[in-house]
């Protein structure tokens, strides 16, 4: 006797293919109409046989993979063929499916049941199909049993559930403990309904970015809507971490889809502990960043101690593509470490104004600036940063600058301003105009193809002219002034009262030229050249000196009216260049070859000081009749011509030493590799023949090498070859004439750097161990002794690591006393990983001389499963701290905090303005 399921199986198909005429390997339900009329016949017999086989036999792996076609009743077109219209449904199951058409029109199926229609696909172990209400519905056995979900697939929406009830036609559906993956995040709802295609609305739902298994933190609401499966809107929420609520209950709330860069939101907070009185505990970085346009954003911040110390900071960036950028800080800080009513009480307020553009006028032509102004305290107050709180100067600059398109000429207009914090001197230089033209050859042949060049067709001319205005503030009270730099610039009398000179501002105007005779000998062993430089100085008044007897000192007045100064020099230059080769073999090394750059060069100038000049006048300077020579220039701007003759023999030595490294490998063949045991070795000194003393210069010697594969070497030292006298002052007498020694070290300086890294950059080597899934019988799962110990290899942890090394030493002579010596070694960018999860960054140093640590900085940071942990600190110096950071991973929730991310080009910063610490 066949089986009943097989019976079914065949009228199916006899009805399938004598209403289209095609065989296929699919089984269709026949129309309404059909069903209704077969219906008191077939079903009664056939529905009590298919139960009670289907149930007293074992299940069949039985493959049904059916197409249902339609609620709607159709009419069979001329022909015999039906056309099929409506949704399609396709679905399947391996065990088992039964159809019951007695009162109402449904299926069941039994065992990995799918049914796939357009709207979406249900997975479940058991499916009901309800083909009259065209919905399906399917049921966990338990609600324990998480593995016996049914899943709602819907797109990139995945919906698991204990009961799904969902309508395939209207695209609605309701869930019961339902579980929704959303983008980059999970939600959970006890009820759960589908009124469309983009809204779900849910009944006390739990948000959280963490997967279920790890909810470390979740939002929990009693109303939740869900809009295009990723916004999310909510009522009366709470947030709980670790399961503990917090006592804050939000009315309302929206989560924003994904990672939108274009959107504003709260700046991340970091926890800051700073070991001064003024600070103690702290948030750091609470703030709002505003997104405008895409052009435009701009973010402020504050920190908050808890001695009452605030620091705000304000930035405002902006740019359009190919045309203009620029960015706008403004910083303010009060600190305060006591009570007001305490006798030591005192308010300490730094501030800071910076401004950044940068601007393409036209392909030829740009526009920029850079401005820093701040109180001296600002960095030492504020930043976290070592190389800023060592600042003691800031420097601003504008410039246009404008090159021809041909190159002909190029002009720039600029004004630098210099604070120096330890003096409180400040200097403005500008507006400063610069112009200068391309370096032409006048006497060039243009007969293209001609012979060798001739001597003076190697003659080359180069001209430029400088407009300067300079500024200088040097107050006589220094640490106490009363007038600060702005102040004095635009009021002379001010800054006559705070400098106590009357020379405000000046100006000048100077211009070089220069012409050039290259390759005078025509051979190709010696290079002989020849330069002839003229300047010309003009100013707007000179400086007068008298002697005034009664105060015994010399008294200086300025005489208005147009000055013009002017001075040349001349040199003729000679250089070769020939080897020495050495056939010596050492090892893996054959040959030595020894190159040698030899110069020397002879300088003219005339003594300016030189009354047939007039640039310098002879004033008495004391009661008993001894003088000096002044310049009428040397107030002005680029001061004026030198003093003293010149006629100069200047040689130096350039060298190099180079070998070959010989290898050969099995098969015999030879690689030869050119190694550089000394990059540079020089040797330059001078004689002025028309000096009256000290006609011999310092010898200076600088040596630099790379033969250490990876350590960069440099060394430098300067000498002199005089002795002094008891004040330290040099004389006119050899140290060798003394006996003592031949040369006088100066200076000495020593530096090596070089760099280490090492390991897999793809990190650490992570194992996961087998799953091993609980058994409430299995009581060895509660052993101290784990019995899957040593089951596996222990894994190695390769991972990436990084570390430079910085050494240097200074060694300058003070006669008299010991030398002033330095010695420090710093590590830099040290990388590497204690775990998989941890990670460390730092920079440290240690002084030999002082024989203590320089200023540190640590870093350390855990990943977890949906959080980070950073935890920053420096122990050491005066300025000891630690920061404290804990940040979630998920982009959907770490964009209402605007963590760093990038929006063209605009960078927006969690530092409080401030530039993080470099490793």
């Amino acid at each position: 006797m066949q089986h009943p399921i097989s019976f079914i199986l065949f009228f199916l198909a006899v009805c399938v293919v004598w209403g289209t005429g095609i065989e296929t390997a699919f089984s269709q339900v026949v129309p309404p109409d059909s069903l209704r009329s077969a219906l008191p016949d077939t079903i009664d017999t056939a529905s009590s046989d298919t139960t009670e086989a289907g149930l007293n036999q074992p299940p069949g792996n039985i493959d049904f993979n059916t197409n249902l076609q339609g609620q709607a009743q159709q009419q069979r077109p001329p022909g015999g063929q039906a056309q099929a219209t409506g949704d399609i449904i396709t679905f399947q199951a391996s065990d088992s499916l039964i159809f019951s058409f007695r009162d109402q029109r449904k299926a069941f199926l039994y065992g990995n049941a799918v049914v796939e229609h357009e709207s979406a696909t249900l997975e479940a172990g058991t499916i009901e199909m309800d083909l009259e209400l065209s919905q399906v519905e399917a049921r966990s056995k338990t609600p324990e049993d998480t593995l016996s979900y049914p899943v709602l697939r819907q797109e990139n929406q995945d919906l698991k559930s204990t009961r799904i009830l969902f309508n395939y036609e209207t695209e609605k559906g309701k869930f019961e403990v339902a579980e929704v993956q959303v983008s980059q995040g999970h939600l959970i709802g006890t009820k759960i309904k589908n009124v469309s295609k983009t809204e779900v609305f849910v009944e006390d739902g739990i948000y959280s970015s963490c997967p279920p298994d790890h909810m470390t933190y979740y939002i929990k609401a009693e109303r939740m809507k869900i809009v295009d499966q990723e916004e999310i809107f909510f009522t009366n929420a709470r947030l709980y971490i670790l399961d503990i609520p917090y006592p804050v209950v939000f009315p309302f709330g929206y989560v924003p889809a994904g990672i939108e860069q274009r959107q504003s939101g709260l700046l991340q907070p970091t926890y800051l502990f700073q070991n001064t009185g003024s600070r103690g505990l702290g948030l750091q970085n609470l703030g709002w960043f505003q997104y405008f346009n895409e052009n435009i954003v701009g973010q402020t911040s504050i920190d908050l101690f808890t001695s009452g110390t605030f620091f705000s900071n304000t930035r405002m960036q902006y740019r359009k593509t190919d045309s203009f950028s620029g960015s706008i800080n403004v910083g303010y800080s009060r600190e305060q470490g006591l009570e007001p009513t305490d006798l030591n009480f005192a308010e300490t307020v730094s501030k800071r104004l910076s401004i950044t553009h940068d601007q393409t006028l036209s392909p030829y032509a740009n526009l920029n600036a850079n401005i820093n102004l701040n109180t001296s305290n600002y960095f030492q107050r504020n930043s976290l940063d070592i190389d800023e709180r060592a600042q003691t100067s800031s420097t601003s600059r504008i410039s246009y600058r404008y090159k021809h398109p041909e190159g002909n000429y190029n002009f720039s207009v600029s004004s630098n301003l210099n604070q120096q914090f330890n003096t409180n001197v400040t200097r403005l230089t500008g507006p400063e105009m610069s112009f200068s033209m391309r370096q032409f050859s006048p006497f060039e042949s243009n007969q293209p193809g001609a012979a060798e060049k001739l001597w003076y067709e190697n003659i080359s001319v180069s001209y430029n002219n400088n407009f300067s205005s300079n500024y200088n503030f040097t107050p006589t009270a220094r640490d106490s002034a009363q007038i600060n730099w702005f102040e004095a610039l635009f009021d002379p009398s001010k800054y006559r009262e705070a400098t106590g000179n009357d020379e405000h501002i000046q100006y000048g105007f100077v211009q070089r030229a220069q012409v050039r005779a290259g390759q005078l000998v025509p051979s190709q062993f010696l290079n002989v050249s020849a330069n002839i430089s003229f300047n010309e100085y003009w100013y707007p008044s000179t400086t007068n000196r008298d002697f005034n007897a009664e105060e015994n000192r010399v008294v200086e007045s300025k005489e208005r009216g147009f000055a013009a100064a002017r001075d040349f020099s001349t040199s003729l230059s000679f250089s070769t260049t020939f080897y020495g080769i050495s056939q010596v073999k050492v090892g893996n090394f054959e040959g030595l070859r020894h190159t040698v750059r030899p110069n020397v060069s002879l300088s003219y100038r005339p003594d300016f000081s030189d009354e047939q000049w007039g640039f310098y006048e002879e004033v008495q300077t004391d009661t008993l009749g001894n003088t000096r020579l002044f310049s009428k220039f040397d107030r002005e701007v680029f001061g004026g011509p030198p003093r003293g003759e010149q006629q100069t023999i200047s040689f130096g030595l350039s060298n190099i030493l180079e070998t070959k490294r010989i290898k050969r490998d099995s098969t015999g063949e030879v690689q030869t590799t050119n190694i550089r045991l000394i990059d540079n070795f020089s040797v330059n000194s001078n004689y002025n023949f028309a000096a009256d003393s000290l006609n011999f210069g310092q010898i200076s010697m600088s040596v630099s090498s790379r033969v250490l594969d990876g350590i960069r070497l440099s060394a430098s030292a300067n000498y002199s070859v005089y002795a002094r006298n008891e004040q330290g002052r040099e004389i006119n007498t050899y140290l060798i004439e003394t006996g003592n020694r031949i040369l006088q070290p100066l200076s000495y300086s020593l530096s090596a750097s070089t760099s280490f890294s090492g390991g897999s950059s793809g990190g650490p080597r992570v194992q996961t161990p087998p799953y091993r899934p609980y058994d409430p019988y299995n009581q060895q799962f509660f052993s101290p002794i784990d019995q899957y110990f040593n089951n596996r290899p222990v894994q190695p942890i390769n991972s990436s690591w990084s570390v430079g090394f910085d050494f240097s030493y200074r060694w300058n002579y003070r006669f008299g006393q010991d030398a002033n010596k330095t010695a420090t070694l710093n590590a830099n960018n040290i990388q590497f990983n204690l775990t998989p999860k941890w990670s460390v960054s730092t920079r440290l140093g240690y002084d030999f001389i002082e024989k203590e640590l320089t200023p540190a900085q640590f870093r350390l940071n855990r990943e977890m499963i949906c959080w980070n942990l950073s935890f920053q600190f420096n122990p050491f110096g005066d300025f000891q701290y630690y920061a404290f950071r804990l940040s979630i991973n998920s982009g959907q929730i770490q964009s209402l905090f605007q963590k760093l991310p990038l929006l063209n080009n605009l960078e927006r910063s969690s530092s409080g303005g401030r530039r993080p610490p470099r490793f």
